[in-house]
């Protein structure tokens, strides 16, 4: 599968790079996708996601009776059930769910995921699990 680049500046698109692509493949039918590029996830999201979300959920998880051990555990158990995705086998129906990947996720998804992560922490945990504070090491009393 080939990806094309169109830029759309000044309400105008460039649509060089398409027709380009055009001009080298093959006469036949086409199918052509459209979707808007996200920047993706930033490193103080994932900070954020490992360095604070996980070990709250992790903590929560062992006060509700779960033996987990890690975070990389914890990771693994939210992506299963809130960042999975599906493939359908066209000729029996056969549905089969995988967990997704959140280091490919874009801004956008990443803060839909990690919203999931403290609702859950909420509703089933009973812990609030704060907003993120990139001066928290400054603004940390217990040491």
């Amino acid at each position: 599968m080939a990806k094309v680049m169109v830029e759309k500046i000044s309400g105008r698109f460039n649509l060089r790079p398409l027709y380009e692509w055009f001009a080298q493949v093959c006469d036949g039918l086409y199918h052509i996708e459209v979707k808007k590029i996200r920047k993706p996830r930033t490193n103080d999201q994932n900070g954020w996601l490992w360095g604070c979300i996980y070990p709250m959920l992790l903590d929560g998880l062992l006060e509700a009776g779960w033996e987990f051990t890690t975070v990389e555990q914890v990771h693994e158990f939210f992506k299963s059930i809130m960042a999975k995705e599906s493939v359908v086998n066209r000729h029996t129906g056969e549905i089969v769910e995988f967990p997704s990947s959140t280091a490919t996720m874009n801004i956008v998804q990443f803060s839909t995921y990690c919203d999931k992560l403290r609702d859950y922490g909420r509703e089933f945990l009973g812990i609030e699990i704060p907003d993120p504070d990139k001066y928290w090491r400054l603004n940390d009393t217990s040491s």
